[in-house]
């Protein structure tokens, strides 16, 4: 079949699916559905394929979306992002250190892997920094695809149903934006701006670059150009695109190893499950975020994934979205170096 064929089918699959479980009113439900879709298209025909470039424009839209969201009033608070990355990120560390520790002794992989494995990262970047440190890149990416479906699958329907927040809020929201009038010219310039950024961040060194690229940009012209919007539909168009994405890569051999890695799961999910209502309580307790954002916050999916999910659930913090960028640049710029340190200690 033609890569073309291949691309469109991967996506069709994607899209229904996550159109699916969209309609259920499930919280990610149409990244999740397209993960499942996609998932199932490789497993069943071997056909799936989604190239990097979808990752990229996906990162590019939930850039637009953050970034045009947010004008000078909220530019004020940001100042307000210090104290909870102060709890975050060395809460995190410890999670990833003790969990890693854990797998290493119930799993058959070394320290290093298993570190890797549960490292709060995105699950592009780890397996790549994980073969650099000498970790087996494949049991890293079925563990990474695992914590990526708990944070965009499970969390936020945990979080739903724990707090509260979401079916009255997000249906309100909703509303509230199906209602407001887009203008083609705005979304297409807002976009365009995105872009320029992104692909500059894409091509610069820093992490996450195109993802953070596209939001600062955004940032920057939505405070110089009040018109800057960017309508519900594209945000659903980057979560299909992410989704198919991750999917692709993966299949049957990697749903096949998860049979041997029964227990490192569940550490992996238990350990971050409890983080989950630990870390958040400590950030509800401390007046950073109300308790549905506290608890988004201290969900390990990635950045543009809680962008794109916490507006499922009528939260539209710009604090949470700087803080989840800045816990995977320090997660890939710092936690490897600290996890070298902790493997040299009890490898």
């Amino acid at each position: 079949m033609p890569q073309i064929m291949q691309i469109l089918l991967t996506f069709a699959c994607a899209l229904a699916v996550g159109y699916l479980l969209d309609r259920l009113h499930m919280p990610g439900g149409m990244m999740v559905g397209a993960v499942l879709g996609s998932c199932l298209l490789g497993v069943l025909t071997q056909q799936a394929l989604m190239p990097s470039p979808a990752k990229t424009a996906a990162q590019i839209i939930a850039g637009a979306f953050i970034g045009s969201g947010i004008k000078r009033e909220e530019l004020r608070e940001m100042r307000a992002i210090v104290r909870p990355a102060l709890i975050l990120l060395p809460c995190l560390l410890v999670v990833n250190i003790l969990a890693g520790l854990g797998v290493a002794a119930t799993g058959d992989m070394d320290l290093m892997t298993a570190m890797m494995c549960c490292t709060p990262g995105g699950i592009s970047d780890i397996p790549m920094i994980a073969a650099d440190m000498g970790a087996d890149p494949s049991i890293v990416v079925v563990m990474q695809f695992v914590r990526l479906v708990l944070g965009i699958g499970v969390f936020p329907l945990m979080i739903r149903f724990v707090t509260g927040a979401g079916q009255e809020e997000t249906e309100t929201a909703q509303k509230k934006e199906e209602n407001k009038t887009f203008q083609a010219k705005h979304v297409v310039i807002t976009l365009g701006v995105a872009t320029v950024c992104g692909l500059i961040g894409k091509a610069s060194p820093v992490p996450a670059g195109t993802m953070g690229f596209a939001t600062l940009g955004s940032i920057v012209f939505a405070c110089l150009y009040p018109k800057a919007q960017m309508p519900r539909t594209l945000r659903k168009l980057a979560q299909v695109l992410s989704g198919a994405y991750v999917g692709a890569s993966v299949g049957l051999a990697q749903l096949v190893r998860l049979r041997t890695l029964g227990v490192p799961v569940l550490i992996l999910v238990g350990a971050y499950t409890a983080a989950c209502f630990a870390i958040g309580a400590l950030l509800h307790r401390a007046g950073c975020f109300g308790r549905a954002e506290a608890m988004l916050a201290a969900t390990p999916a990635g950045a543009s994934d809680m962008a794109l999910i916490s507006a499922d659930l009528g939260i539209r913090n710009a604090k949470l979205i700087v803080l989840q960028v800045l816990r995977l640049i320090t997660v890939v710029l710092v936690f490897p170096s600290i996890l070298s340190v902790v493997v040299g200690l009890f490898g």
